[in-house]
């Protein structure tokens, strides 16, 4: 396999370059940005595949969402719609894409939700129909280059770190290293929970050839307690999991900690479930006494499924995470300065 993606070198270079490219031309003004009076705050990566964008959203959510008036911004990604669309009562994963509709599901009305390709248009027309936002949080928009930011995060998986990494189609990065110079901050994600600090300081060191000024903080991931999502609620010790994120191994390794799995069931990223996914799964299982487990993400896209057979038979439950962050005061403290400007 990486054989074959090495073939494809020389189109990595010119991928590269288009995109060395398009970020001088930001860079030099000849491509316009926008800036807006509230505060942006912008949480992306250089790769393609998961990094932790949203538990991170939802970790500033927690910080920020007390004082401030908020709204997400996102794409959308694998939503069956098109344009400006905001997170409202009838609103469901298949319209607004399954990390929106999280956060819609879990903040309700205290935090504003929007998707929209053009982040631009979609910061405006927030503002337009609520006129007591204080600041966006900008979902995946590192690369969302028309958009200002007073703070831009980098996020690099520490299983997979940029700085190893080259760009597509040899690669997963969507530009070339050196775009890591852009990052206010960088936050090495998915660490183990207890990393040396002579590790750290190599992963810094590595960190700081692409961007010497940007501080370097380590966060983990802490799983909470299985929650059910239906009626049934009975927890069994034998499982069934089902996914559709990039990197289901910590997910899975997690659970088989507590766990018998007999299968996991694992879709690629954001897939949208229909009837005869789950269908084949009930086929294909055969012992009783069963319980499916899922990821928060996956199970915004299950909902619509309450009636089906397998969750009839069989009880779901989902498994929220949250981040936990290395020297988090002064990571907060990076994060609150930009709010100083915010008239209350």
């Amino acid at each position: 396999m990486k054989f074959v993606r090495w073939i494809f070198f020389p189109f990595s270079i010119l991928y590269g370059g288009l995109m060395r490219l398009r970020n001088w031309l930001y860079n030099k003004g000849l491509k316009k940005s926008y800036g807006f009076s509230q505060p942006v705050i912008a949480v992306g990566n250089l790769s393609f595949g998961g990094t932790g964008k949203s538990p991170h959203i939802e970790y500033l959510i927690n910080l920020l969402g007390e004082e401030f008036q908020l709204c997400t911004i996102s794409r959308g990604y694998g939503r069956k719609t098109k344009g400006f669309l905001e997170a409202e009562a009838e609103v469901t994963a298949e319209q607004i894409g399954d990390e929106p509709y999280q956060f819609y599901r879990k903040y309700g009305a205290s935090v504003k939700v929007a998707v929209g390709e053009d982040r631009v248009n979609a910061i405006q027309t927030v503002l337009k129909k609520h006129a007591g936002i204080d600041l966006f949080l900008l979902d995946d928009g590192f690369q969302h280059r028309r958009v200002q930011r007073d703070l831009n995060l980098l996020l690099s998986d520490y299983n997979a770190p940029f700085y190893k990494d080259v760009v597509l189609p040899v690669g997963n990065l969507r530009e070339p290293r050196v775009g890591a110079n852009r990052a206010d901050a960088v936050l090495v994600t998915k660490c183990p929970t207890e990393l040396p600090i002579e590790e750290k300081e190599e992963i810094k060191a590595r960190i700081s050839r692409y961007n010497k000024k940007a501080p370097v903080f380590f966060s983990s991931i802490k799983y909470g307690e299985l929650k059910p999502v239906f009626a049934l609620n009975n927890l069994a010790k034998q499982v069934i999991l089902i996914s559709g994120i990039a990197n289901p191994k910590p997910f899975e390794d997690h659970l088989k900690e507590s766990f018998y799995v007999l299968a996991h069931y694992n879709f690629t990223d954001h897939h949208q479930f229909d009837e005869d996914d789950l269908t084949s799964i009930l086929e294909l299982t055969e012992a009783e006494g069963v319980s499916v487990i899922t990821t928060e993400k996956d199970m915004v896209r299950l909902l619509p499924f309450a009636t089906h057979d397998l969750f009839m038979r069989f009880s779901l439950f989902y498994l929220p995470i949250t981040v936990t962050i290395d020297e988090a005061e002064e990571f907060e403290y990076a994060v609150r300065k930009i709010t100083e400007s915010i008239k209350k």
